[in-house]
């Protein structure tokens, strides 16, 4: 089954996986919510997109997120993207993330940033581990791209991570029992949870646990004019066991039929001055993925 056949058969190509895979795609738009003083918000929606594939087989699952702003629709013609895919096969594990570069905690560091693009400066984090048993390896490093890649350019950015990023800063950690290879088999994990005990995750080097704090059941949950049956609304945090840094976000996600396991809706705050909410738009298009510069 692959949903949304042009648009997944793009993503399945792109990952290199087999046309007969089990392969789920969904689409989501993007609303950011921006501000500038503590008094309000400005609300912006239709500003970026983002891709959620999963594959499953029964010896191999591999997950999948490209998220990004659109520049031609962002403010500022602001353009932050990522993708990571974790690929899973028995007690081995791959992940593989690219990013743009930014730290900013103000809109004028945000703007200073842009500037700075402008400028020519268009550097990417990566990051590429490997748990193998107990064992997480990783390996992150910067790049300098030729141009400002946006997330239609994925496909571009992967084939420079593949050329360019041999060297950087690595870390070995060895696992407690059950740690998960990555966020995104986590919250896999997480959403179908029965308890509230914390989910333990590496990434980069680092242990982190993923809790689901509240639920509420949802008999039948509707965007718009689509209903997706029954769903629950989740609180979850992201707790690093290296310092204590929390992260917090609220999902709405299927909990049966087809959509059981789906994100529908996600609210996240990655800065106090930034907002971003994500909504399922399985009924429109999947962004297009460009093949990037021509080398």
């Amino acid at each position: 089954m692959i949903r949304r056949h042009g648009a997944a058969a793009a993503i399945v190509v792109l990952l290199g996986l087999p046309a007969n895979v089990h392969a789920e795609q969904y689409h989501y738009s993007m609303t950011a919510r921006v501000r500038p003083l503590l008094l309000f918000w400005i609300s912006r929606s239709g500003v970026g997109d983002a891709t959620v594939t999963r594959q499953r087989a029964p010896e191999q699952t591999r997950y999948s997120l490209l998220i990004g702003s659109d520049p031609d629709r962002a403010p500022r013609r602001i353009n932050r993207w990522g993708y990571i895919e974790e690929e899973i096969r028995g007690a081995e594990a791959h992940l593989i993330g690219v990013m743009t570069q930014s730290d900013e905690e103000s809109l004028e560091q945000a703007d200073a940033n842009l500037r700075a693009q402008a400028a020519g400066r268009h550097p990417f984090n990566v990051i590429q581990a490997t748990v193998n048993g107990d064992r997480a390896t990783s390996l992150v490093t910067t790049i300098a791209a030729p141009e400002d890649y946006t997330f239609r350019q994925v496909r571009a950015a992967l084939d420079l991570v593949r050329r360019e990023s041999s060297a950087g800063k690595s870390r070995v950690i060895q696992l407690p029992p059950g740690t998960r290879p990555g966020f995104l088999a986590a919250l896999a994990d997480a959403m179908h949870a029965t308890s509230a005990s914390p989910i333990t995750y590496v990434y980069h080097g680092r242990l982190y646990e993923l809790r689901q704090t509240r639920v509420q059941k949802i008999a039948s949950f509707q965007i718009g004019r689509a209903w997706y049956g029954a769903a629950a609304v989740g609180d979850f945090v992201i707790t690093s066991m290296h310092d204590g840094e929390q992260t917090r976000f609220s999902m709405t996600y299927g909990t049966s039929g087809s959509f059981a396991d789906v994100p529908l809706k996600v609210t996240y705050q990655p800065r106090w001055w930034m907002q971003v909410e994500l909504i399922i738009d399985d009924a429109g298009r999947a962004p297009a993925i460009a093949g990037g510069v021509e080398r």
